[in-house]
């Protein structure tokens, strides 16, 4: 229950940061457009400007001012600022306005030279973008003349302010920006990566809350299973023990030596069977903890394998046939002695467990290049071959149908763990109803 509110209480959190993220966005984007179309506003007034003056210098090549000639009685123009429905009331605007009122009856406007040097502009103020200049009437909003022929007007567009070329309100000039989205990503680039960034650590941050509380609950269905396991495990021999303790301590055993000799034996072998399943489980552990290490000595690797050979072929229920191919001269090997026995034992008790009545177990051990090779073959069920990347995988059985044989799903990895431990690597090779090979490299010259 504490799990499930910590998670609503997480997706809430990250849903309030997105929408946050969201609006926060919007307005910079609104900002930043609105900073955009004020500078196309410079923009236009700047080029116009400088398109006047070169029209201007052209018609007074000799003079250093333009001079506006003062109305006559024939010719006198009223100029009524109120009636202007553009924002161009001020001075500097109205004396363009009025300049431009008497130089465009001798040279007019040439919007195609504006276009260039509103290019230029552009470029200088790292604004790529298409646009277009038109020549409007502002009261009907009929285009006059255009930059451009034809354009493929895009979603978005950023128009400037109209500029008013005469005081009689019937010519403006207007600059379009076409499709400015990259620009105004270039300038939101900051918080754009910024606000991603936050996002994604959001998400992952969910995804990571649900991926833990994934793993703890398999987890948790693993650890049950072993703890499970491993009480059913170690209840047979104990049972076994228990047994035998229980049959030698009557009278009549002490007069039979041949059952007290075998009694004797079952307990050593409960006892022997329990002290090497807490020997794997504390080495596991051990490994897990960083304090796991081994007890090097040189042995002869080949007779531990003859030993086994006379064990498993003795105490077996199976019809088990073991048969050791000693490809090599010299054995001896310095390595953990006790762990690495318990290593072969454990793949040929394995062997035995997941094969038929009739067992055979082929052996073998070779010298490849620098290493020691010891291969256990037997004619088991074999491994499915999807489930042979998690043969390995510690606490897990793979083979758990009913009827199957018990275990702790810890052999293998005991095995791969201590094998590892020696810098040495195992493989497994399988095919269903044909049987298995695990084979053990160790590194020789140690």
């Amino acid at each position: 229950m504490r799990n499930l509110i910590i998670t609503y209480i997480s997706i809430l959190c990250l849903v309030f940061i997105l929408i946050s993220q969201i609006v926060v966005l919007v307005n910079y984007y609104h900002a930043v457009s609105e900073s955009l179309k004020r500078e196309t506003d410079a923009v236009l007034t700047e080029a116009y400007h400088a398109e006047l003056d070169l029209r201007d210098k052209s018609l007074n090549k000799g003079t250093k001012d333009t001079i506006i000639p003062p109305p006559t009685s024939k010719n006198t123009v009223v100029y009524n600022l109120d009636k202007m429905k553009i924002n161009n009331k001020d001075l500097l605007g109205s004396i363009n306005t009025a300049i431009n009122d008497v130089v465009s009856k001798k040279k007019p406007l040439n919007i195609h030279k504006l276009d260039s040097i509103i290019f230029t502009i552009l470029q200088a103020r790292n604004i790529e973008s298409n646009f277009v200049i038109q020549l409007v009437n502002p009261t009907t909003e009929e285009v006059l003349e255009s930059s451009k022929k034809s354009f493929a007007e895009s979603g978005f567009l950023i128009y400037s302010k109209q500029l008013a070329l005469d005081f009689e309100n019937k010519k403006s000039l207007q600059l379009i920006l076409l499709n400015p989205m990259a620009n105004i990503f270039k300038r939101m680039g900051t918080v754009l990566i910024s606000s991603l960034l936050l996002a994604l650590f959001g998400v992952y941050g969910i995804w990571f809350l649900f991926r833990t509380q994934a793993r703890q609950k398999k987890l948790m269905a693993v650890k049950n299973d072993f703890f499970g396991n491993t009480a059913h495990e170690l209840k047979r021999p104990v049972a076994q023990l228990h047994l035998a303790l229980e049959a030698l301590s009557k009278p009549a055993v002490d007069e039979n030596k041949v059952k007290k000799e075998r009694y004797l034996a079952i307990s050593k072998e409960a006892t022997k069977d329990m002290s090497e399943k807490i020997t794997m489980i504390m080495t596991l552990a051990m490994d897990e903890e960083g304090v796991f290490k081994l007890n090097y000595s040189r042995f002869n690797l080949a007779e531990e394998v003859e030993k086994l050979k006379e064990q498993f072929s003795t105490v077996s229920d199976k019809e088990v046939s073991i048969l050791i191919e000693n490809k090599t001269d010299d054995a001896n090997i310095k390595a953990d002695r006790d762990h690495l026995r318990q290593c072969i034992a454990n793949l040929i008790d394995n062997a035995i467990k997941y094969s038929g009545a009739s067992v055979l177990i082929s052996i073998s051990i070779r010298r490849i290049k620098n290493s020691l090779c010891v291969s256990v073959k037997d004619n088991g069920i074999g491994i499915k071959p999807e489930k042979v990347e998690r043969v390995f995988t510690k606490y897990t059985r793979l083979n758990t149908e009913s009827g199957s044989p018990a275990g702790f799903g810890i052999g293998l990895s005991y095995v791969k763990t201590v094998v590892e431990k020696h810098s040495g690597r195992i493989e497994v090779k399988s095919e269903i109803e044909k049987g298995s090979e695990f084979i053990v490299y160790l590194p020789f010259g140690r």
